[in-house]
């Protein structure tokens, strides 16, 4: 068991015999013959005593040694010690967000019943709304990313100092060329040697864009590259391991595995990616860029396709970018980024989302973890549908999008498009901008009448819509609340009277 859990154990149990003795802190000294300091020490989980010292408490509170210093918690903080022992409390990244392990044994002892409570709850939640570890990890990440307003100037100045250096030697070559240059690059300055023909080849590897193997003595170190990537995917994919090779240290190079998906794996990969975001979609460009489409008073779509193909990245990284650059440069703090995707040849006409953002508040839509289906008038799914209606390779388009009668309007930008390391799988990346009085202050088109405006709900079944042509389910957990409320009303009238 862990050193930690052991201090926390036995100072639940010394708190708890001296409260039901009715000693204090004072008392217990000098019954003991330690000092009222170490006793505080003890009792805060800071301090393990020695046998001599447990001898000696366990003395005066009147119990075995055996007893004190047993792991067993009683049945009411069972619970507890469960959750101490389990992956999910070995894998919290409390660093992350600037708390240490020390504060969380803290809070867990100062009402352990209160907090056993809290944790059962929350285990039956999870395993109620099927919500796994690497759910929570990946919230956990998400949180980190919008409680940092997902903007990292330390990653934006060495990617800014990288794409200076590749633009000075990638000047005058054709970009069909990128890819073997940077591949040699790899190959020359770290030894990792390019496989493109092996990953995506089985079912099993589909959807996994890339795949380090770190170096043994028959192949050395080798970055595995999905097959059915396109080109500007290949060369992102070679951008951020270059990324990697450059800002990890060896240990963080070598912890890198695509089967652990706990918080510190996570923020790895999502530090590599934000990098080769930044260095082939630069930060003083790309601002310089948006400032001229939202000066304009009309929106055109075309605009955002022509800087999509402008910058050597895909369009899913040129979505994800613009979440890192509007926040911090426009002052968008309203905002939410969504990809939401359908198996067109498993689960045709169902969506799921599988990465989601937000900014200033959780917004709608979002993701659920119901299999609830979402809103059919949102641009995400209405693109989706295009693609394969139209058999299309991709799609793109704005809309006004009014969450219900009474909700407020975001504008959005969609594109949708085939995900590539997953054949069968179709994605769209979608950018939701509220539009508060910052928006109508920098989007100068927020008044042109010619962008598509509807009134969306976030799933059918809690949507309040009554002559919708698209609803494919029914009302249910609309109606779930509504007797809720009808319930509340009529017990309310029944008091008052």
């Amino acid at each position: 068991m862990n050193k930690n859990v052991l201090k926390f154990v036995l100072s639940l149990k010394i708190r708890r015999l001296r409260q039901k003795k009715g000693l204090s802190l004072k008392d217990l000294s000098e019954m003991s013959g330690l000092s009222h300091s170490y006793l505080n020490e003890i009792e805060k989980g800071k301090k393990y005593p020695k046998v001599e010292k447990l001898l000696d408490l366990a003395k005066a509170l009147d119990i075995s040694i055996d007893e004190l210093v047993s792991v067993k918690m009683g049945r009411e903080l069972h619970p507890l010690l469960e959750f101490l022992e389990s992956d999910l409390a070995t894998s919290l990244p409390l660093s992350a967000f600037g708390i240490g392990e020390q504060d969380f044994y803290d809070l867990m002892s100062h009402s352990p019943e209160k907090f056993t409570s809290f944790l059962m709850t929350i285990a039956e939640l999870a395993k109620s709304y099927d919500i796994s570890l690497d759910d929570l990890n990946k919230a956990a990440l998400r949180a980190y990313l919008e409680v940092n307003r997902n903007y990292f100037p330390y990653l934006e100045e060495l990617a800014s100092s990288f794409s200076r250096t590749l633009n000075k030697e990638l000047k005058g070559l054709e970009f069909s060329k990128w890819y073997i240059y940077l591949e040699k690059k790899l190959k020359d300055k770290y030894h990792v040697r390019v496989d493109s023909n092996t990953l995506g080849v089985s079912e099993g590897t589909n959807g996994l864009r890339t795949l380090f193997k770190d170096e043994n003595k028959l192949s050395g170190k080798v970055l595995f590259l999905n097959k059915n990537l396109d080109e500007k995917q290949r060369v992102h994919a070679l951008v951020k391991e270059l990324g990697a090779q450059q800002i990890l240290s060896e240990d963080n190079l070598k912890k890198r595995d695509p089967l652990r998906k706990e918080f510190p794996e996570l923020l790895l990969e999502n530090q590599t990616l934000y990098f080769a975001g930044a260095s082939l979609i630069p930060e003083e460009s790309i601002v310089a860029d948006l400032q001229d489409i939202f000066s304009k008073e009309s929106f055109d779509q075309s605009d955002f396709l022509k800087l999509m193909e402008k910058y050597p990245a895909p369009p899913e990284v040129f979505m994800g970018r613009l979440t890192q650059v509007l926040p911090h440069h426009f002052d968008f703090n309203q905002m939410f980024f969504l990809c939401c995707n359908e198996n067109i040849q498993q689960t045709p006409g169902s969506y799921y989302i599988s990465q989601e953002l937000h900014l200033g508040k959780l917004h709608h839509p979002h993701g659920v973890s119901l299999r609830e289906h979402y809103c059919r008038r949102w641009i995400t799914t209405e693109l989706l549908s295009e693609l394969v209606s139209e058999n299309s390779e991709f799609a793109f388009g704005a809309q006004i999008s009014q969450m219900e009668e009474a909700g407020k309007p975001y504008f959005c930008l969609s594109f949708a498009r085939s995900r590539g390391s997953d054949p069968g799988v179709n994605s769209c990346f979608t950018l939701g901008l509220a539009m508060n009085e910052n928006f109508r202050e920098k989007a100068a088109f927020h008044r042109d009448d010619s962008i598509e405006s509807r009134v969306v709900g976030r799933t059918c079944e809690r949507c309040s819509l009554v002559d919708c042509k698209e609803r494919v389910a029914p009302a249910t957990m609309l109606q779930r609340i509504r007797l809720q409320e009808q319930k509340i009303s009529a017990i309310n009238k029944l008091i008052k009277l």
